[in-house]
């Protein structure tokens, strides 16, 4: 299998630098060391140009989470927090959903930028002679400081290396490349876990949580079909993830597969059988098989396996 035509790199670059957050103000800062009795070097005061709590404002926000949010949904950490690895099979997913997320994203900016000069006056009026007009740039200014950017490369392939290098010098870089890509593949596996771990502690705090009312057999706390809807897409989209097909994340999809058969519909329906000890499937049924889960789950500390035991051969990735 070469890893090099299984995945991509991508990078998603958000800057939000039009909403003018805090900065440092002079006249603030001035009257907090004079009251105090300060040294500038150990007081300063800032004020946020703009008001946080304005609707334009948090809509962008929650917009740059949501994009945020499909980038670490579809892919998997490789080296650092700028550079994800996406494999090629959840490519056409990701596309659709990441440019969904930007659309809502240069949205709620045009309508930020709509009501800026509105923001303007509101700060000038808010902040009275903390108010510094050199701050604020024009409209057009503030719409250019935001930015939205989402790039793609290739894998690094090991053997191709620069024919000009010497015979030892690029036997040294191919081994340092195969040993970071090995190390990269045990952290994305290690991501794989975490993120199985968290769906399935959520399920067992829910089913915990829930109880039932004695007299009238109903429940006390509501179950959402999300409960179990998160633990399957969960499962799915590890399937994808898995690219070297380690065997131990395929145990761990298998398991949350075991989870995908209970039902909050039929626990709705059928309050009665909740906490039934023997029924198949309630409660008692499912924290059993939901703590045997997190228990294998709890055991696969990947950073401490062998490298050999989670990739076998870097060479046949690479």
């Amino acid at each position: 299998m070469d890893i090099t035509k299984k995945a991509m790199l991508v990078s998603v670059t958000i800057s939000n630098g039009g909403l003018l957050g805090q900065r440092k103000n002079s006249k603030a800062s001035t009257l907090v060391q004079n009251t105090y009795h300060v040294s500038d070097k150990r007081a300063q005061a800032s004020t946020y140009l703009i008001d946080r709590n304005h609707k334009t404002v948090k809509r962008i926000l929650a917009a740059s989470q949501r994009v945020r949010e499909v980038v670490y949904r579809y892919t998997l950490p490789w080296g650092n927090e700028n550079m994800r690895l996406i494999p090629v099979k959840t490519l056409e997913a990701f596309r659709y959903d990441v440019n969904a997320a930007l659309k809502d994203l240069e949205d709620a900016r045009s309508e930020y930028i709509f009501y800026y000069p509105a923001l303007v006056a509101a700060s000038e009026r808010d902040l009275g002679p903390l108010f510094d007009s050199r701050q604020y740039p024009s409209q057009d200014e503030a719409k250019a400081l935001f930015t939205a950017k989402v790039s793609y490369w290739p894998m690094p392939d090991s053997g191709h290396l620069m024919a000009e290098i010497s015979k030892e010098a690029a036997s040294e870089a191919k081994a340092s490349i195969e040993a970071e890509i090995e190390e990269r593949l045990v952290d994305a596996s290690h991501d794989m876990v975490r993120r199985a771990r968290e769906v399935v502690q959520a399920f067992i705090d829910k089913l915990e949580n829930v109880k039932v009312e004695p007299s009238t057999g109903e429940l006390l706390g509501k179950i959402h079909d999300s409960l179990i809807d998160n633990i399957r897409d969960t499962q799915k989209i590890l399937e994808k993830l898995n690219l070297t097909e380690n065997k131990q994340i395929k145990k761990v999809i298998t398991d949350l597969g075991r989870l995908t058969y209970f039902s909050a519909d039929y626990w709705r329906r059928r309050p009665e059988r909740f906490n039934d000890p023997v029924a198949p499937y309630g409660k008692p049924k499912a924290l059993e098989v939901a703590n045997e889960v997190m228990a294998t789950l709890a055991s696969l500390d990947l950073r401490d396996k062998e490298i050999t035991s989670m990739v076998e051969d870097a060479s046949e990735y690479l």
